[in-house]
């Protein structure tokens, strides 16, 4: 769910294949309603361009002045599920993460150049001290309102802050204790809100964990409740050489 200003709608998606506008000075008043070729997972807004991502890894691109029909259709720069999308804050173009621990950066001027510049890079994965390899979904995507940086949070607990012109992690914050299911800064980019709980990537069974790490009279205990924390962001999230 999104909104719009310019065209002061409310704009929603739906695992029904449909994109609704609604006004959101009335309870009831829908606008229009549009179907998609699949189920929308996630989306986001940045001026009048909407990008959706849904299912079967398809990417529709709206100018939401002209609904009857998507302005680009694309399909994901990653192989697996869309997990999360943001746009950049400055309306060049938009990342989008996935299930298997990546990234990709996109711009939406179809041009050759422009194109040229997209990639995708790896994150939210650790290496236990036995050797195994561990990927984890990246739930959120956030861009700073002001630095046009963005934020990364994984169910590893972590939430980073990538520069992506320069294709450098600029911090990775202290580790929480559950995963985190969604990140978000406020107005001027002086605050995030990071919002932790279990979000089932391991089950049912990953629901609890071991209190002694598994030792023999350990037993088990549930997880933490689900938390909303929230923390200053000071220059971490500023690119270098940025002028003020």
């Amino acid at each position: 769910m999104v909104h719009t200003k310019e065209r002061n709608a409310l704009i929603t998606g739906s695992w029904d294949r449909s994109l609704r506008f609604f006004d959101p000075r009335s309870s009831t008043a829908q606008i229009s309603s549009h179907e998609t070729p699949e189920r929308i997972y996630k989306m986001d807004i940045v001026n009048n361009t909407l990008v959706v991502a849904m299912a079967s890894r398809l990417f529709n691109i709206y100018d939401v002045r002209k609904m009857d029909m998507p302005a680009q259709q694309r399909e994901s720069s990653l192989k697996y599920m869309t997990r999360s999308v943001a746009c950049m804050v400055s309306g060049e173009g938009y990342a989008t993460a996935s299930v298997e621990g990546r990234i990709a950066v996109e711009y939406f001027d179809p041009s050759e150049t422009s194109q040229s510049r997209k990639y995708a890079f790896k994150c939210h994965r650790s290496t236990s001290s036995d050797g195994v390899d561990h990927v984890w979904p990246v739930n959120s995507l956030a861009f700073h309102p002001t630095y046009n940086t963005f934020a990364s949070a994984g169910s590893d607990g972590t939430v980073s802050v990538w520069d992506h012109k320069i294709k450098k992690r600029l911090r990775q914050y202290p580790k929480y204790n559950n995963p985190v299911s969604s990140v978000a800064f406020n107005r001027d980019g002086g605050k995030m809100a990071v919002a932790t709980c279990y979000t089932w990537d391991e089950g049912e069974a990953g629901a609890k964990w071991e209190s002694n790490g598994g030792k023999e009279g350990g037993g088990r205990k549930e997880r933490e409740m689900p938390m909303v924390w929230v923390r200053k962001v000071g220059v971490e999230a500023k690119p270098k050489g940025w002028d003020d």
